[in-house]
């Protein structure tokens, strides 16, 4: 990858199918990076997904494993079902995400992101020691087939965030920074919590919010990419001024005109990276 390259997310553009979706990044967007994506069991077509890629020519930046019973209606529901927290689901998606390292390190692709699920905030919460075991569980897994987990920023504070990696002892756990998520779940400004992640930041999603009434107990709204109060390419000038160099990968997840939506965010990318 080049530094500060841009790239899309595979499930930004809403197409059911990974082919057609690496075929309009190529050829719609004019993009050449991708971050794939999937919440159900297709990406066992490892061969075929292999295949797709090596014909558009794009670069994976990553891979990233979403879960089949993760509610997002509320973030009192995304809460409860999010990630590897719910004590019913930890088997099953333990198992999914050992066979998703798989497909990821078969993509010959080095990281795999994830929403891990609401970390509680109370390190003296019962619920606290689970999850770090859970993700140091999680991080071996990945070791083994020489795998970094990038967890998502969004649903913790960001000092909360750099202490629960702290907690979990494992070289290969990083962060996703994700500006937006942190004014969605209303948890934070994006800017400071550059300052304070900086150097666990391997991965970044370009998406914009504003932010709502009832911060942390309502969603703020995804917006336009450079619309919205994530303040874009002041957020970019902290990063590079914190040596970042990895990818700029737009995410989309609203609106019902992604293409138009995307590559508005490819012109204020170019823009703003120069």
């Amino acid at each position: 990858m080049e530094a500060l390259q841009i790239g899309v997310c595979s499930w930004s553009l809403k197409m059911p199918d990974i082919g057609d979706a690496l075929v309009a990044v190529k050829n719609e967007l004019g993009l050449n990076l991708v971050q794939i994506g999937f919440w159900d069991e297709a990406f066992k077509q490892t061969d075929r997904i292999i295949k797709l890629i090596e014909r558009t020519g794009i670069e994976v930046s990553a891979t990233c494993i979403g879960f089949e019973g993760e509610d997002y209606s509320s973030i009192q529901r995304i809460a409860e079902t999010g990630g590897f927290k719910p004590n019913n689901e930890w088997p099953q998606r333990l198992a999914k995400t050992k066979a998703f390292a798989d497909f990821t390190a078969a993509l010959n692709v080095k990281m795999l992101a994830c929403h891990i699920g609401f970390v509680p905030h109370d390190k003296g919460d019962s619920m606290y020691a689970v999850m770090v075991d859970r993700l140091k569980q999680v991080c071996d897994v990945l070791a083994h087939r020489d795998l970094t987990l990038v967890m998502e920023t969004g649903q913790e504070r960001a000092e909360n965030l750099l202490e629960f990696i702290d907690a979990v002892e494992r070289d290969n756990i990083r962060i996703n920074f994700d500006p937006a998520n942190m004014i969605l779940y209303g948890v934070g400004d994006p800017l400071q919590a550059v300052d304070i992640l900086k150097d666990k930041i391997v991965h970044c999603h370009m998406k914009d919010a504003t932010w709502s009434k009832e911060p942390t107990r309502t969603w703020g709204e995804e917006v336009v990419l450079g619309t919205g109060q994530a303040n874009i390419p002041k957020l970019i000038a902290k990063l590079r001024s914190h040596g970042y160099t990895g990818p700029l990968v737009i995410e989309r997840e609203a609106g019902d005109q992604r293409i138009a939506d995307i590559k508005t965010a490819i012109s204020l990318l170019e823009r703003t990276v120069g």
